[in-house]
């Protein structure tokens, strides 16, 4: 049987996962194209067959016109999308597409790529997500929709500070706010903005939620008509560049309700491919509470594989046709626990994580370890270069020569 297709595609620039999950797929035995900017951290993986590079400032024309010869050319059985730009690119293609452009066989490929086309334009959006989840029975934090200042401060008041506003689409924390006061609430709506790139023709909408002190965790699966194939949970232990941001140490584990709730909402999109899910804990009760869901590869997509769920294999077994057969979940309780690079380098290079727990650098691909360290995160390079000749130079020479055992099993 031929090596199933996959055409991993991102627009952005410094998002690990488009960078690291080819050399997953690629042991997991798929040809593995890429679309990405020039200067992307994923055009520097060696790790595909085929890749497309566009200039970073090509038009959104340019960038249209190079994803569909490569559409072409490649034939994927599925695109993977690396960032929520692209995934908002490819609804708008088949959605709001210019003369020419939704073919029969494009809308197809989208569709096998991301499930039910219109319920995948509402999980972007965190105000029908945030109806979608109570209607099939999930918690949210309470709280409401609003459109503008006025009705944002309502609910606020009606709800009691402090509270959070959250933008329709927003990703990593960017277009959150925690607000103690009513001036504070209607600064942050009057600073929200709509991000580049397509966008359903909507009322601009935002959410008003309690505040809940809890912590965050997230799940990344892979999801097949609805169902969840396989998956992880993770907390984190320190998050980087802020407290509202992502993980940069986390601990896998396994928890139940988490899984549940996922599961209930996957089937509840009709969702197909990576995603990833957040939610927050509420204090005292336990219940997890939906904050989000990303359709598409997160950090946690890669990093499974240190769980010993291996998410790139059990793509490649639903391409081929065949039924998953590897593990599906951790068993409940905590699991292992991973400083995540560069993150917790640039939030402490002498953190005590980095000293006690293994860490995710692509020790098998120096020159995406290179451009790693030059993310634009306020660190010296230098400082973590020479910290990283110290502690793992024979590490990373052994790594060099074998890269296929470095994801563990």
């Amino acid at each position: 049987m031929s090596a199933p297709s996959v055409l991993v595609a991102t627009l952005g620039i410094d998002y690990p996962a488009p960078a690291r999950l080819p050399f997953e797929l690629l042991q997991a035995g798929c040809d593995v194209a890429l679309f990405a900017p020039a200067g992307s951290l994923a055009a520097h993986t060696p790790y595909v067959v085929r890749r497309a590079i566009a200039a970073g400032r090509a038009t959104t024309g340019v960038w249209t016109e190079l994803l569909l010869r490569e559409i072409d050319a490649v034939e994927p059985a599925i695109i993977l999308p690396g960032d929520d730009a692209m995934v908002r690119m490819l609804l708008g293609l088949v959605i709001d597409p210019a003369p020419g452009v939704a073919s029969a066989r494009l809308v197809a490929l989208v569709r096998a790529s991301l499930g039910d086309l219109a319920l995948a334009v509402d999980s972007i959006d965190k105000t029908r997500l945030f109806e979608i989840a109570r209607a099939a029975g999930l918690r949210v934090a309470e709280g409401d929709v609003a459109t503008g200042v006025d009705d944002a401060v309502a609910i606020a008041e009606s709800l009691g500070y402090p509270v959070v506003v959250r933008a329709g689409c927003g990703t990593g924390g960017a277009g959150t706010t925690r607000c103690e006061r009513a001036d504070e609430v209607a600064d942050a709506v009057r600073k929200m903005r709509a991000p580049d790139g397509w966008m359903p023709a909507r009322p601009h909408r935002f959410l008003v939620q309690r505040w809940v002190d809890g912590p965050v965790i997230v799940r990344a699966s892979l999801a097949w008509h609805g169902d969840e194939v396989a998956g992880t949970t993770r907390g984190r232990l320190e998050t980087y560049p802020h407290s509202l941001g992502p993980g940069s140490a986390v601990v896998f584990a396994g928890i139940p309700s988490i899984t549940d709730a996922t599961r209930t909402l996957l089937r509840a999109l009709d969702a197909t491919g990576f995603v990833g899910t957040q939610f927050i804990v509420e204090p005292g009760t336990g219940a997890p509470l939906l904050l989000e869901i990303n359709r598409r590869m997160v950090p946690a997509t890669y990093g499974s594989g240190y769980a010993g769920i291996d998410q790139a294999r059990a793509l490649a077994a639903k391409l081929r046709g065949e039924r998953w057969s590897g593990p599906t979940d951790l068993p409940p309780g905590p699991g292992p626990r991973l400083a995540l690079f560069p993150q917790e380098w640039y939030r402490d290079s002498d953190s005590a994580w980095l000293a006690d727990l293994p860490c995710d650098a692509p020790w098998h691909d120096p020159a995406l370890f290179r451009a790693m360290l030059r993310l634009p995160f306020d660190a010296d390079p230098a400082t973590l270069a020479l910290r990283y000749d110290r502690a793992t130079a024979a590490r990373d020479a052994a790594a060099l020569t074998s890269p296929a055992t470095l994801l563990p099993r």
